[in-house]
């Protein structure tokens, strides 16, 4: 914890006010100064003790060490090891090398006995070490503590630098006492058809019961079936059986879009999602509570190597809870090439172009925004300054829907996700449950003596864990959907024994870099980076090849502790300077369509991971729209633009020519986008257990169906082909509304 501490101080010290502002001590409490800045008129106080705080007198540590406790297990005992050689002098000389090597006697020391200049350097060697292990210790530690420092809160919700980077907090709606009567949803929107397995505890049984659920009493054939990994143990008290006509793994885009069709169709569903349900009176806004509580291993989901951090939603309602709302109908392109070249005349249907337009509807997609925000008005102008095509992005949300904290969910229900409309629609019929906190462990199958397919799925064992208490739950289907998404679903068909080779493979995961640009206040379009609607305008980029495999531009909503994460860290007065400009910093990325892929694999602990590195035409169609992304933000007015890459060079506009400015772009393209030397985000995941013709090139046939088991379907992003190169919310929902139309067929078989 000594040698964790100082890691904290060294990324986030406290200092005192930069020289820049040496007018800070005068009787005039809110200066020009600032103004002069770019960062307003705000209080110096404020500002001083935001520089003099230091991650430690935050409390700041002892939030690290739990996050590193808690999601990341599967590293902790590298973390250890790290932590108790920075706690020995030789440790420490390995570690951080010359830098750590003192005048006086004794030469060498261990890293908490270093001086904080001596510390800061080791930090920096690793960053820009040519080891990429060291690259991937940096990122780890400055990308949690810097997190942790800027969404730690005490108990009235707020945070001590907040008032000095210009942040609010959580959304001002949510805080007014008003919200309450402006709701379109009331708390108890499922009623009784959404159980929390955790919270039911020992009542669960009779829940499910009372919930009209038809119970198993004789549990031996099942628990025979539970591998050895899964859990395997002698049937208890503790286990429950349900029997039901159709079990679905995950509540997302994909599998709540089959409860709402099979439960609509008259069959019994139910619903299982090993996240927790947030209604919309239940939403704070707060980044750090969200993230924590919304996302997959508290947001810090990451490729093996560190490369790429996966935004993955583990809730009720998967990714469409937390998304951005954009909607795009698969291009025709795609959809050209998922026929000509896998095989799939599904794309090339009238049936598929109904299920768009279905969901299209459904999610009362509108094509119009009333008002743009900063981020996307500088996108529109400079795109328009440059000649460069620019478009408004349809959403699933209403023409004034103006916030910008949908990241944490939805508190006011305008956001049409699937918990506001599939799901809605499923229990609605009387004919879904869902049950949340409860994880699936494995599909259950047995020899298939009839059909064409050697084994025949049974349903699903499912774990809840209430401490130090686990019950098993056996749900017995006819028919079985896992619709976990293209990280989750392919660990949970191999932990259940499926062999397939394409399971796991052809990862995409349309790979993004941010750029950033400084709009001072009182220059440029008003309002803040994070408020307004986060995505509501974009632009295409092409290749010089004329390929298919572009990228696209769109803005960045990021709240200061992701921010603070993402943006590049070269010392921790730096970073605390370029958090002053928070408010201000407008983000645009380059989300590359990605022709290469990555894999998901189970470890020996049967715990997923993920492997992925960018091809090097993915880095080159990347590095196009970084280039041209970067031009924009100049010509919409930037004072000061840089990119996420780890030298964290900044080019300042101002007074530049443009030869300067062209050496400067060509240096960024000279970096590139290199494993572990820039900051690499994936919002969407896509294609692991794809669909195709034959077993051999596809890990399900075009009916959604896997090869090996009969009635086990996949409904979720995982079957694309090849990534689709757009926000793919619509696409996932299209695919499983024909999806579960193939399972209602196989049902009338049963």
């Amino acid at each position: 914890m000594e040698a964790l501490t100082c890691l904290c101080d060294a990324l986030v010290p406290s200092l005192q006010a930069s020289s820049l502002h040496h007018d800070l001590n005068t009787d005039n409490r809110h200066q020009s100064s600032f103004e002069s800045l770019g960062i307003g008129r705000r209080n110096v106080d404020d500002i001083n003790a935001f520089y003099k705080l230091s991650a430690s007198e935050a409390g700041v540590p002892p939030v690290v060490a739990g996050m590193l406790t808690n999601a990341l297990k599967c590293k902790l005992m590298a973390i250890s090891i790290l932590l108790w050689l920075l706690s020995t002098a030789i440790g420490t000389f390995l570690l951080g090398g010359w830098a750590t090597v003192s005048k006086d006697y004794p030469y060498i020391r261990c890293y908490s006995h270093l001086e904080s200049k001596q510390q800061e350097r080791v930090l920096q060697g690793w960053s820009l070490s040519s080891i990429p292990p060291f690259r991937a210790i940096f990122k780890l530690f400055k990308s949690i503590v810097l997190w942790a420092y800027y969404c730690k809160i005490d108990t009235n919700g707020d945070n001590p630098t907040w008032k000095a980077i210009g942040y609010c907090g959580p959304d001002p709606q949510v805080a007014s006492a008003n919200l309450l009567h402006s709701k379109q949803i009331s708390h108890n929107q499922f009623g009784d058809h959404v159980i929390d397995a955790k919270q039911a505890g020992e009542c669960l049984k009779s829940r499910l019961s009372d919930a009209g659920c038809c119970m198993i009493k004789d549990l031996k054939g099942f628990t025979a079936l539970v591998s050895k990994e899964s859990g395997r143990a002698a049937p208890n008290s503790n286990d429950i059986g349900i029997e039901c006509d159709v079990v679905i793994v995950g509540s997302g885009s994909g599998g709540g879009v089959v409860a709402a069709v099979l439960a609509e169709k008259g069959y019994k569903v139910v619903v299982l999602d090993k996240g927790e349900y947030y209604a919309p009176d239940d939403i704070s806004t707060l980044e750090g509570p969200s993230i924590l509580s919304l996302y997959e291993k508290c947001g810090t989901l990451a490729t093996e190597d560190g490369g790429v951090s996966l935004a993955a939603a583990r809730t009720i309602g998967g990714g469409s809870t937390v998304n951005w709302c954009v909607c795009f109908k698969t291009p025709e392109n795609v959809r050209n090439e998922w026929v000509q070249d896998f095989g799939l005349q599904l794309f090339a249907s009238e049936k598929y172009e109904q299920a768009m337009e279905v969901v299209w509807k459904r999610l009362s997609v509108q094509e119009v925004t009333n008002k743009h925000n900063l981020p996307n008005s500088i996108l529109q102008n400079g795109c328009k300054r440059l000649g460069l095509n620019c478009a408004t992005l349809a959403r699933n949300s209403s023409a004034d829907h103006y916030c910008g904290w949908c990241s944490f969910g939805c508190p006011t229900g305008k956001k049409q996700s699937t918990p506001e409309t599939w799901l809605l629609d499923a229990v609605k019929t009387n004919n879904t449950l869902i049950l949340s906190n409860c994880e699936a462990k494995q599909i259950l199958h047995s020899p298939n003596l009839t059909g064409k397919k050697p084994r025949q799925a049974l349903g699903v064992m499912a774990t809840i864990e209430d401490g130090t208490r686990v019950t098993r739950l056996f749900v017995k289907a006819s028919a079985t959907i896992v619709a976990c998404g293209s990280l989750m679903t392919p660990p949970l068909l191999l932990n259940s024994g499926l062999e397939n080779k394409n399971i796991g493979k052809n990862l995409h995961l349309h790979p993004a870099q941010a750029v950033w640009g400084i709009f001072p206040e009182g220059s440029g379009p008003e309002g803040t980076s994070y408020e307004g609607g986060i995505m509501t305008a974009y632009s295409r980029v092409s290749r010089r090849d004329s390929s298919s495999y572009g990228a696209l531009l769109e803005t960045l909503c990021l709240h200061p502790g992701i921010f603070a994460a993402f943006i590049p860290w070269c010392s921790g007065m730096d970073a605390k300077q370029r958090m002053l400009h928070y408010s201000r910093t407008v983000h645009i990325c380059s989300v590359t369509r990605d022709k290469g892929s990555g894999s998901v694999r189970v470890d020996r602990n049967r715990e997923p991971t993920f492997d992925y590195t960018l091809s090097d035409y993915d880095e080159e169609t990347m590095m196009i729209g970084v280039d041209q992304a970067l031009r924009v933000l100049v010509a919409a007015g930037a004072t000061q633009i840089g990119t996420h890459q780890f030298d964290g060079e900044c080019f300042c506009v101002q007074g530049a020519h443009t030869a300067d400015f062209e050496a400067y772009l060509a240096r960024v393209r000279q970096r590139g986008a290199k494993k572990l030397r820039v900051t690499l985000v994936s919002a969407h995941q896509l294609g692991s257990c794809r669909m195709g013709m034959d077993p051999q090139s596809s890990a399900v046939d075009p009916r959604g169906e896997t090869w090996e088991v009969q009635g086990l379907f996949l409904g979720d992003g995982s079957l694309m082909p090849t990534s689709p190169g757009v926000n793919p919310m619509v696409t996932i929902q299209s695919i499983a509304y024909c999806i579960a139309d193939a399972v209602a067929e196989s049902l009338k078989l049963c």
